[in-house]
């Protein structure tokens, strides 16, 4: 069977269901309808699609009923990839003379997703604009707008459209306002303009408390300015905001502690997260304090201890590194602490709560479904 073959089966099955509901609607015009529908649904499938096309166009111009005909057929070719056919569709439906008022604005929906999918986001834009102009509380056209701003990365227009639509759904829009000012936080971080970044920062506070990358702007602005002190206070906050997300200034809180030489209240804070935080694993950060502040021994004790009653890769293999330097002559550890390595470059340090999406590198907005701030720590990969 030929491959456009099957690329057309939903297409059938998408028209036979509006072809039966249109029996059920419309019967007075059942004989006339079913007889131009099958003509249509010959053609496609006969792979005939500028012939059925007229077909369709000649059924909705009789009876404005059947645009639904069009929307399906619409939607399949965008799912499919074929952009050019869902937007010839859409353009012959706005184009009629006939096209009653009431279907313009689903019309320039469908034809700005058409759009959206081919890339090219001006013309999109311009329509979600127009639909706004005849209703302007559409929520699909202003989240499109956000999606093109986003994705062009004009956050001051993104925040303009999300910050309209913030009352209605604060959970949603609170934190993703709250990363687009982060954005405009990182550019002044770049740039070095450090008053703005900490009023970015803190706008994006306002609008979403928990927002870990905001508190994290802030943190590391002070600590690059010297004061090691209100940096840590700043980093151990985030532990209210999300415990996991420790993870991620860990190294920035270690070297606060050692630029100011506290040791052991370095080794004292991270045994009380670890305990009240069991799943971040932090065997291998508190090894290393320990061996710094009380030798290699101290550190191989905690290690031996804490393998037995919370296994984890990393520790293992800290363990073993230690151990193999006084038993050169046993390969075994050697072989061993290689074959953790290997283990553990399969493993996945982050993954998405929203999708599933798996990755070694942390990412703000989520590549696999777009949203933000929901890649965390895989720590419970680790928990073997």
């Amino acid at each position: 069977m030929p491959v456009w073959s099957l690329a057309i089966i939903p297409v059938a099955v998408g028209f036979l269901w509006l072809l039966f509901r249109t029996r059920q609607t419309h019967k007075k015009q059942q004989s006339t309808l079913s007889s131009e529908y099958f003509k249509g649904l010959n053609y496609l499938l006969n792979d005939e699609q500028g012939k059925a096309l007229d077909v369709f166009v000649k059924l909705v111009e009789s009876n404005w009923d059947t645009i639904d005909t069009h929307f399906t057929l619409g939607k399949i070719y965008r799912k499919n990839g074929e952009m050019d056919k869902a937007i010839k569709i859409h353009q012959g439906l706005i184009a009629r003379p006939s096209l009653p008022e009431r279907y313009r604005g689903k019309i320039l929906l469908e034809l700005g997703y058409d759009y959206l999918g081919a890339g090219w986001f001006d013309r999109a834009e311009g329509l979600f604009k127009e639909v706004l102009i005849q209703d302007e509380k559409s929520k699909e056209a202003r989240h499109n707008l956000i999606l093109i701003y986003q994705q062009e990365k004009d956050w001051f227009k993104a925040i303009d459209i999300a910050v309209d639509l913030f009352s209605e759904n604060p959970a949603v829009m609170g934190p993703m306002i709250a990363h687009y000012y982060c954005e405009l936080a990182d550019i002044c971080r770049i740039k070095g303009d450090i008053s703005q970044l900490e009023i970015n920062a803190n706008k994006a506070l306002r609008y979403d408390a928990s927002c870990v990358r905001a508190t994290i702007l802030l943190a590391d602005q002070v600590k690059a300015s010297g004061e090691d002190k209100k940096a840590i206070k700043i980093y151990e906050d985030i532990e209210k905001q999300d415990a996991e997300s420790m993870i991620l200034v860990i190294d920035s809180l270690l070297e606060c502690y050692e630029n100011l030489s506290q040791q052991d209240k370095l080794y004292d804070y991270l045994v009380a997260l670890q305990n009240r935080n069991e799943n971040l694993f932090l065997q291998n950060v508190i090894a290393t304090v320990l061996e710094k502040a009380q030798g290699k021994q101290a550190a191989i004790d905690y290690l031996s201890d804490k393998v037995k009653h919370q296994p984890s890769l990393e520790g293992l293999q800290k363990l073993v590194s230690y151990k193999e330097k006084d038993i050169d002559a046993d390969k075994v550890f050697s072989d061993l602490t290689t074959a953790i390595s290997i283990m553990q470059k399969d493993s996945v340090e982050y993954k998405c709560q929203k999708c599933g999406f798996s990755t070694n590198t942390h990412y703000w907005l989520c590549p696999g479904c777009n949203h933000w701030g929901t890649v965390k720590p895989s720590i419970i990969e680790h928990d073997h």
